[in-house]
């Protein structure tokens, strides 16, 4: 056997061992996480006549994207994000969606709306999401931080415009429960806004 010939018989046994290899390799499943709030007890006071138009909340960054942001205890400054674990949507996109719920089923006025329906709104809310990200290490905690803005259209003047910010403590490791602390964030922090609009209103 020629020298030439046993270097391509072990080229092509290297190429079969490789391919073998490669065929067993598992590949990462994606996740996907909802984040569904639940409505308040029951019905409140109707606050405003007329429309409340809710925009799609600000996220920059990280935040922009739909993987699920995380960071070191030990490293506050630097933000990480997982590579097969996911939102189902931008934080900005559920979050106006799940606000929209929750002001609807609170009843605080006549319609709540986006302003994709094109409706001749009384009043706009805007924000931003500042964080939402897991605390990996120390407590095993999170963070929920948003930026609330209620303007009255027809005047221009602000009523209520709050940084809220809680932190969550999931009831276990997984994103999963990290997903559902941050649900429950999101309604305490709705309950707050709509406490904070009625004060104004």
């Amino acid at each position: 056997m020629t020298s030439a010939m046993t270097k391509r018989i072990f080229a092509l046994l290297l190429v079969a061992t490789v391919s073998a290899c490669g065929g067993n390799a598992e590949v990462p499943e994606n996740h996907f996480y909802r984040l569904e709030v639940a409505a308040p007890d029951k019905p409140g006071k109707k606050l405003m006549d007329g429309v409340v138009e809710v925009d799609r909340l600000l996220a920059t960054g990280e935040l922009s994207q739909r993987s699920i942001v995380y960071r070191q205890a030990d490293n506050p400054l630097q933000l990480r994000a997982y590579h097969y674990h996911f939102w189902n949507e931008p934080p900005g996109v559920l979050l106006q969606a799940e606000l929209v719920n929750y002001l609807r089923a609170a009843g605080v006025a006549d319609k709540v709306l986006t302003p994709e329906m094109r409706a001749q709104a009384a009043f706009a809310v805007t924000g931003r999401v500042v964080k939402l990200e897991r605390v990996v290490g120390g407590a095993g905690t999170g963070t929920f931080e948003i930026n609330l803005v209620l303007r009255r259209i027809s005047d221009g003047k602000v009523l209520v415009a709050k940084t809220y910010k809680r932190t969550v403590t999931p009831a276990d490791d997984g994103l999963t429960a990290l997903a559902q602390a941050f649900a429950n964030a999101a309604r305490d922090v709705f309950k707050t806004f709509v406490d904070d609009i009625a004060a104004q209103i």
